[in-house]
């Protein structure tokens, strides 16, 4: 079924969602309560509007080649984003309210607590970047038939996905980036803004 609006507003969502991502990661967010806050809405929104994005690119692929790695592509993603909304948020929380609940703990015991918390963070990053690995090498079998998407969107799609999930298996549980291997995070980021940007401009092209 054609549905030209949806496909065009999950686009812009899913350019958006990469956008606030940039956002909560690069301004100075002020230490109050305002802050914290606002700062809580951006990261929200990154995995809020990407599962936006992906049920309209979900659709977008159904309305002409639907299929098990077109519907299972778009669960992946879900499961993914909201695992990563899990993680962020936790972050936040541990970031905002940390000095409080040390409080009175000598710095030996805060740094141990601190450590602890770390690696349930880095584990929950580990647990999205499977996820979303999965989801892109699946996405990349449901596009490479899909008539304005097609190989030379499906192939970059799975061969990220691959590597995201091989790099992190490699390095578990740190980070690539932190043991000297690539840090394929920010590819993977310009890919999905690229094919958000694609889908809102297939449709706008859409005959209704």
């Amino acid at each position: 079924m054609v549905n030209r609006n949806l496909w065009m507003c999950s686009g812009i969502a899913g350019v958006a969602a990469v956008l606030c991502y940039i956002l909560a990661i690069t301004l100075p967010w002020p230490e109050t309560q305002i802050g914290t806050s606002m700062a809580l809405i951006v990261v929200s929104a990154w995995p809020i509007l990407s599962i936006f994005y992906s049920y309209g690119l979900y659709t977008f692929v159904a309305s002409e080649r639907d299929s098990t790695s077109n519907r299972l592509a778009f669960v992946f993603a879900v499961t993914a984003f909201a695992t990563v909304l899990a993680m962020v948020v936790v972050q936040l929380a541990i970031g905002a309210g940390f000095d409080e609940i040390t409080k009175g703990l000598d710095e030996q015991v805060s740094n141990a607590l601190w450590r602890s918390l770390k690696m349930v963070d880095l584990g929950l990053d580990v647990a999205w970047d499977m996820l979303i690995g999965t989801a892109l090498i699946l996405l990349g079998a449901a596009i490479r038939r899909r008539s304005g998407l097609g190989i030379g969107w499906a192939i970059p799609s799975a061969a990220l996905g691959i590597a995201m999930i091989g790099l992190n298996a490699a390095t578990f549980p740190w980070p690539p980036a932190d043991l000297g291997l690539f840090d394929i995070g920010p590819l993977v980021g310009l890919f999905v803004m690229a094919l958000a940007v694609r889908l809102a401009m297939l449709g706008r092209r859409t005959e209704t």
